[in-house]
Parts: structure tokens; C-alpha cells; sequence
């Protein structure tokens, strides 16, 4: 089995793996990581390095993702060389913004906070006006860990929270 991370969510899937028998390869630009330290077989490499990746699934039977930040062209690749990808590369695809995936639950009637997606600090305000505080600006990508978060008790912290987080697109 494949994994494509190597941090700590990594090191579970891959000891519960090997409890049921599955010898396990990593993927990840790390050494010596979390899942490395228990696999089979650790391969350090950036994500974009697509010869690589392609190397890396020829020798594994089934691929999956420790978590979302990866590069949605690995999952792609294997589906090329024929590789399982559980879950389907679609569904990274889908993780991988914040804003793809809540309309993705709203579009099918799963339970979602109120959101407004906002590009701008007048947006922001708008939003804020309309849903109320409190209320959490994200990043629509690359947050994890509470990063890439502001959280808003106030209206009048909109600024703040504003430039606090990485603006590149946010919920």
C-alpha cells in the first residue's frame, strides 16, 4: 500500500495496515517521518517531482493520502498507470478547498455552518454582517491545525483578522 504524507495520521493508517498485513511505502518530501519510521519503504521526494511519483505507484498496489495538501497530480498519475486510488483522486480534489468541499456537502444536503466565500475586506464585512459573530475567516486552502484561521468575536476585528491570514482565497 501506498501512502502518499507522512505525518502522524500516516503513522496510524500505516500501523493499522500492517496489523492486517499490508507491507506499506511513503511518499513525502520529509526523511526519517512519522510514517517512514514504521514503512517498508520510504521515498523522499517533492510532490511535483512526477517522474518520481510515477516510480513510486509502479511499485505499490493501492495509493491514499495522509492528508489533503498533496498535489492533486499524483493521484491523477496513478490513475494513469493503473493504480487503485482510495479515496478517488476527485475526492482530494474536493479536500483540498475549503469552499469546494462545503458546497459539495450543501449540494448534497449535508449539514454545513453558514459560510460566505470572500475575496475582499468589504466582502468580509458584508459576510460578517449578514451571518453575525462569532464567526472564523479560513484560508480556502493549505490551513490545517488551526492555521491559516482567524477567528471574529467583533465586527470591528474584521481588519485585524483580515490581514492576519493568508488572504490567497478564503471562506
Amino acid at each position: 500500500m501506498g501512502v502518499f504524507g507522512s505525518g502522524q495520521l500516516g503513522r496510524m493508517l500505516a500501523l493499522a495496515a500492517r496489523a492486517m498485513g499490508y507491507r506499506i511505502a511513503t511518499f513525502s518530501p520529509d526523511t526519517d517521518s512519522p510514517t517512514g519510521q514504521i514503512a517498508d519503504r520510504e521515498i523522499s521526494a517533492p510532490y511535483d517531482d512526477l517522474a518520481a511519483v510515477r516510480s513510486f505507484v509502479r511499485g505499490v498496489d493501492v495509493v491514499t493520502f495522509e492528508f489533503e495538501n498533496v498535489a492533486a497530480a499524483v493521484a491523477a498519475i496513478a490513475e494513469e498507470e493503473g493504480v487503485p486510488v482510495r479515496p478517488g483522486g476527485h475526492v482530494l480534489h474536493t479536500a483540498q478547498n475549503r469552499l469546494r468541499e462545503k458546497h459539495f456537502l450543501a449540494q448534497h444536503q449535508l449539514p454545513v455552518t453558514p459560510f460566505r466565500a470572500v475575496r475582499s475586506l468589504a466582502e468580509l464585512e458584508g459576510a460578517l454582517s449578514e451571518l453575525g459573530t462569532p464567526a472564523v475567516l479560513k484560508t480556502a486552502a493549505f490551513g490545517y491545525d488551526g492555521k491559516g484561521q482567524a477567528k471574529i468575536v467583533d465586527p470591528a476585528e474584521a481588519k485585524s483578522a483580515w490581514q492576519a491570514i493568508d488572504r490567497k482565497s478564503v471562506v
